[in-house]
């Protein structure tokens, strides 16, 4: 808050005691006012040189005011007056003290526009007469406004009006100007001073992800791929694996590394059953044959043998991968047979599993069944033949003996 205590000095003419005058200069041809009488030679508070009801004491053989309240200065000519220039608002505010000793109602007090009427506020304990004037109100108040190359002033009075009382008055008119001034042009500086760097240093780190597709084809050419869903095959059937790095983006900055390959019956990869195709980078199944050199391209080729776990009826594929960086110190390619993991291999996070699934296995067509089945009944034919030949020779035996017999008793 500015705050500002603005000196107005109230014009009296001196040979009265009560005022019978304007506090400020009227209008027109000025009076010459008359000469002061002089003092008393008793003392020097002869006669009274304070305004406005001041007590005067005599100090050190000088006259020494003691002002009434609302009025201060060495003679008690000055108003207290208080001013407040703030971003939001200008207010403008006298002592309510001022218009009582002058006999100055509330209703007679306005500003510039005497539409403006003075209301009573209150200022650090002290009651004020005065106005508060926003950018809503000031033109239609009467501000005057006044703009130089730096500054903008806003300038209104607060004033009162002559009591009518009949033919005469002894009203005083009390006129306090009042005005806001306001740099608009600024320097505008920072607390901390900015220094020049000739090295430009810049981080940008952000974590992405990659995406690897299993798909199963149906032979080394890798030109028909299996569609059906759930896939159904012969234990004897081969299937053919391509794992490929999805977006051809990434074929300049990595490699595709197979660590490890495995069935399990069902879609879980951790489930406690599993069968190892492929671990450490290299063929642990005897019937898996790697198609292409893992580890050089975005994709990874391989083959094996159709199986099934004993008591289930599905197989599910999975495969453990990883990026590989062609500027690695680390290889990309595995060396077989496997050799112990290195440790920036073991701590590699660039590592995702990939699986395909469900698998089932196809049951014996009804001619498979039929062929299986010949070399069964071929035996038992060949059984029944014997046996009948054995016990028609039997009969044949049992009939002569008993010819012969009958022949002998003759």
């Amino acid at each position: 808050m500015v705050t500002s205590w603005l000196l107005v000095l109230a014009l009296f003419i001196p040979a009265f005691e009560s005022f019978s005058g304007e506090l400020m200069e009227p209008e027109g041809e000025k009076e010459e006012a008359p000469p002061r009488p002089r003092r008393n030679p008793e003392g020097p508070c002869q006669p009274n040189p304070c305004f406005h009801q001041g007590d005067c004491q005599v100090v050190d053989e000088h006259p020494s005011c003691t002002c009434k309240p609302g009025f201060t200065g060495p003679l008690c000519k000055e108003m207290m007056v208080k001013l407040e220039c703030e971003e939001e608002y200008m207010k403008m505010m006298v002592r309510k003290e001022v218009f009582e000793l002058l006999k100055i109602p509330l209703v007679l007090v306005h500003l510039r526009n005497q539409s403006c009427k003075a209301s009573e506020g209150h200022e650090e304990g002290e009651s004020y007469w005065g106005a508060k004037l926003t950018s809503v109100n000031h033109t239609a108040c009467g501000s005057d406004i006044r703009v130089n190359g730096s500054h903008v002033s806003y300038f209104n009075t607060i004033e009162s009006d002559r009591e009518a009382q009949g033919v005469i008055t002894r009203s005083i008119l009390l006129r306090v100007h009042f005005s806001c001034i306001y740099a608009y042009k600024r320097v505008v500086s920072l607390l901390h001073p900015l220094r020049a760097a000739d090295t430009l240093v810049q981080f940008a780190v952000k974590e992405g992800d990659f995406t690897v597709t299993m798909t199963l084809y149906k032979s080394a050419s890798y030109d028909e791929a299996y569609q059906q869903q759930p896939l159904i095959l012969l234990m004897t059937d081969i299937l053919y694996v391509l794992l490929s790095i999805e977006g051809q983006a990434q074929v300049k900055y990595f490699f595709l590394s197979v660590d490890e390959c495995w069935g399990t019956p069902t879609a879980d990869p951790n489930h406690s059953t599993k069968h190892l195709l492929i671990m450490k980078g290299c063929p642990h199944d005897h019937t898996l044959a790697f198609l292409n050199a893992i580890g050089t391209s975005t994709v990874a080729k391989f083959s094996f043998q159709m199986f099934q776990f004993r008591n289930f009826t599905e197989l599910f594929l999975h495969c453990q991968v990883h990026l590989c960086s062609p500027d690695s110190p680390e290889p990309c390619v595995k060396q077989c047979p496997s050799k112990r993991k290195t440790k920036r291999e073991v701590v590699d996070a660039y590592k995702k599993i990939v699986s395909y699934g469900p698998i089932q296995f196809l049951a014996p067509s009804h001619l498979e069944r039929r062929n299986a089945k010949a070399p069964d009944s071929l035996w038992r034919l060949h059984l029944w033949i014997l046996s009948a030949v054995v016990v028609l020779a039997g009969l044949a035996a049992s009939v002569a003996w008993f010819a012969v017999s009958k022949a002998m008793k003759k």
